[in-house]
């Protein structure tokens, strides 16, 4: 009998170390979290449980009390976790059936297409719980599963307004959680308390309380991370004491908009995150918890991503992608990216999307579907810059020169080898646990090989100071955002102003190294920054991305 995970082989019995300062605490600041290899691998393999709602490998280790949410859909109780006879065996087996079918997209054409229409609140969390006792204490593991296939998910990830404080979208799916506590029940652990019976609801009632002898133990993946994040401030908000609490993201999109109140203590919560994926940088401004990046060298790529690591154009959509470093830069790059596909015809679309992957025929369902799916969804990512910059526009001179750096590797590589490496670029960075094609997914690879690379990134706490006393910027100017260094571990934002970006024709500029930009400590007040030491250095920023564009008209032109 196995008490393994299948995707790290840590053992699934001994949770020990999930509540536990690292050996080297004495060196971290107060309340840092526990982010040793053994604790990594474990959530991992929670989170990822939360994709295959399968608990027949935790329940050999011992793991009890299962529940299962799939949108609205939960399974918990007797019925779930009841086994010891052929019966109760084949009624869990069918309960774990349904939930993976409620996870599938019955129609994918459908799904995707609704994206044109669906703007309602839908239920779409997926979710798996379950208990383990040991050593006289109870933990509760949840896992949030990702962004999934059905429309609902994508929809709840685009709703980037503040709903206090907090990203909507990731605010609704916790709330969905959140009206389920009390139907989440633990047959196992009512009995050992002697009680009748026993809901999550009232273990965090408990939880508020010293000497509780409950742990809640909470991970997820991309969108999964971000209700993790959500759902573990609520608790603490109620009252819940810190101690009893433990989180872990990975590839978690930021949830906390500016001016969100945030406890001085700070989380429970660790985020590791691969420094190739874009995905950590989505979604609002600020990550609640604790931050560690692992920044993957040459042979570290060659085992994540295959071959696509050593493809040319991969490799410099890597390097754009990698200077999206907040959540208005990678929404505007988001928006970069359709530009350039909204300039080609459906046809071609529809011929590049089939060639570089399995995807002819969801966007099949008729004459210019896929072109109209692209402008709903940039509309959407307009919308979403708008809310979470605080800008009254999308900057159109800079969101141009973006389109212009896209769309040159777009006519250097051709529209089949621009969307296969897209697809690369944005999926392999942030795979969780599935093998595929002999690639170790890039998460596993971390959480197996390289928890001891890991680097603390100081949280962001963005200050988004209007210019000139909340006036706007004059319109010669973009407003962007540059990042700065301020007293004690916090990671701060200046909004300030600078020249509109010089078209593709001006001289190249040297391609700098993929090491962040210097930063300057600023002031604790609002005040303007001076641009004359800067403009320099940021404009090169993005005009060392045009050499490659610049040097291919010059071929032409000597043709």
């Amino acid at each position: 009998m196995t008490m393994k995970g299948p995707y790290t082989g840590v053992s699934l019995f001994d949770i020990s170390t999930l509540f536990l300062r690292p050996a080297h605490a004495a060196q971290l600041p107060d309340g840092a979290p526990n982010h040793s290899r053994r604790t990594v691998q474990l959530s991992l393999e929670l989170a990822a449980a939360a994709y295959t709602m399968d608990p027949d490998i935790w329940s050999q280790a011992g793991w009890r009390d299962f529940s299962m949410l799939v949108n609205s859909s939960l399974m918990t109780g007797a019925a779930l976790n009841a086994s010891g006879t052929p019966l109760n065996d084949l009624t869990r087996a069918t309960l774990q059936t349904l939930a993976r079918f409620k996870m599938s997209a019955l129609n994918p054409i459908g799904q995707f297409l609704g994206l044109r229409q669906s703007d309602e609140e839908t239920a779409t969390l997926k979710a798996i719980v379950m208990l383990k006792p040991q050593m006289g204490l109870m933990t509760v593991g949840i896992g949030f599963m990702g962004t999934g296939k059905q429309v609902g998910d994508w929809t709840a990830n685009l709703r980037m307004e503040a709903q206090d404080g907090i990203h909507e979208g990731f605010r609704q799916l916790t709330d969905e959680f959140d009206r389920q506590l009390s139907q989440i029940v633990f047959p196992y652990a009512a009995g050992v308390l002697d009680r009748s019976s026993l809901s999550l609801r009232d273990i965090i009632d408990m939880m508020k309380e010293p000497g509780c002898r409950f742990r809640l133990w909470v991970c997820g993946h991309s969108q999964g991370g971000a209700v993790m994040q959500v759902f573990i401030d609520q608790l603490l908000r109620e009252g819940v004491r810190p101690e009893y609490l433990c989180g872990f993201g990975f590839a978690s999109p930021s949830v906390a908009h500016p001016g969100r109140p945030l406890p001085a203590e700070g989380y429970p919560i660790t985020h590791i995150f691969n420094s190739d994926d874009l995905v950590p940088h989505l979604g609002a401004w600020q990550h609640l918890g604790e931050c560690l990046v692992f920044a993957p060298e040459a042979e570290d790529r060659r085992r994540m991503y295959g071959p696509a690591a050593e493809e040319p154009c991969f490799q410099k959509m890597q390097r754009l992608l990698r200077r999206a470093e907040t959540a208005p830069e990678g929404l505007m790059t988001g928006l970069a990216i359709l530009r350039v596909l909204r300039e080609q015809s459906e046809g071609t679309l529809q011929r590049a999307m089939g060639e570089a992957g399995p995807l002819t025929e969801l966007f099949s369902a008729g004459e210019g579907s896929l072109l109209k799916l692209l402008d709903s969804v940039y509309a959407r990512l307009e919308h979403g810059y708008i809310a979470v910059s605080g800008e009254e526009q999308v900057p159109q001179a800079e969101l141009e020169v973006l389109a212009r750096v896209w769309g040159a590797l777009l006519t250097e590589y051709g529209i089949t080898a621009w969307v296969r490496g897209l697809k690369n670029a944005c999926l392999l960075p942030h795979r969780l646990y599935r093998d595929a094609d002999d690639i170790v997914p890039s998460y596993r690879y971390i959480a197996n090989e390289g928890v001891a690379r890991l680097q603390r990134r100081p949280a962001f706490e963005p200050r988004l100071t209007a210019l000139r006393g909340g006036q706007a910027a004059p319109r010669a100017a973009v407003r962007t955002v540059y990042p700065s260094w301020s007293a004690g571990r916090v990671f701060r934002k200046a909004v300030v102003t600078r020249p509109v970006l010089p078209e593709v024709d001006e001289p190249d500029a040297a391609e700098p190294a993929d090491e962040p930009a210097a930063v300057t400590k600023i002031p604790s007040a609002p005040q303007p920054v001076r641009m004359a030491e800067k403009v320099a250095s940021h404009v090169s920023r993005y005009t060392s991305a045009f050499h490659g564009l610049s040097a291919l008209r010059a071929r032409k032109k000597g043709k």
